[in-house]
């Protein structure tokens, strides 16, 4: 797989990561909260203002660090493994993302998950945004194991380490966009926006289930069948 295809699939995962999932939409409540309570006036220490937008930016960032030190751990463990490692985890991980594909198409579910409530008690808004998104990054990924077995099936055919960390990073900023957008909306789009994902969830569900059924017929056809794409 080239590395412009590994990147885009891994954002178009990471996008669907967060959105895809219903247990994954409870969480969005508790952000636009946080967004709304903590900007302004609200640090007792000081009296500096911070915008929504900017707390969104932090919460970003929290959920691509956690992601980045999971995928640098990853890739580099498939790297020291050499070829035998990888020739045995990228087929298996293959075969088990074509399996988990079709749980979202079939509304299968192997557990629900609710976190009503995932905003950090920390008096520095700007330090609470930040842990908020690495909270947020590793809470999503049980949320939608189908997602996350894109990551790790793409991330398994990386030719170098920095190529896995970028698949890690493009997933991480694919699931980062929704939490930026709804930063970047008032309160009541915002509320909108998730009444529209939450409405239209079973056809983003089977929209990526689809997706990734294709992704993982695909490679594991190219895999079976190595002279057909000669």
């Amino acid at each position: 797989m080239d590395t412009a295809t590994l990147l885009w699939l891994s954002f178009l995962a990471g996008l669907y990561a967060p959105v895809g999932a219903p247990c994954a939409l409870v969480l969005y409540p508790g952000y636009i909260s946080f967004l709304a309570g903590r900007a302004g006036n609200d640090d007792r220490n000081d009296d500096r203002n911070f915008s929504p937008f900017l707390l969104g930016c932090l919460a970003a960032a929290g959920v691509i660090a956690s992601l980045l030190a999971g995928g640098f751990l990853f890739s580099a463990a498939i790297q020291m493994g050499g070829s035998t490692v990888r020739d045995l985890i990228t087929p298996a991980t293959f075969i088990l993302l074509f399996i988990l594909s079709l749980m979202p198409i079939f509304n299968l579910n192997l557990g629900r998950f609710s976190f009503v409530r995932i905003v950090p008690r920390l008096d520095n808004p700007l330090s609470a945004a930040f842990i908020l998104g690495v909270t947020f990054g590793i809470i999503i990924l049980p949320c939608n194991a189908a997602a996350v077995f894109v990551l790790i099936a793409l991330a398994s055919t990386a030719s170098g380490l920095f190529e896995g960390l970028g698949a890690f990073l493009l997933f991480g900023l694919g699931i980062t966009l929704p939490l930026l957008i709804i930063a970047g909306l008032t309160r009541s789009a915002s509320r909108q926006l998730l009444g529209y994902l939450t409405r239209h969830h079973r056809g983003i569900q089977i929209a990526g289930g689809i997706v990734m059924l294709a992704i993982s017929a695909w490679y594991l056809t190219l895999l079976i069948f190595p002279r057909l794409f000669r």
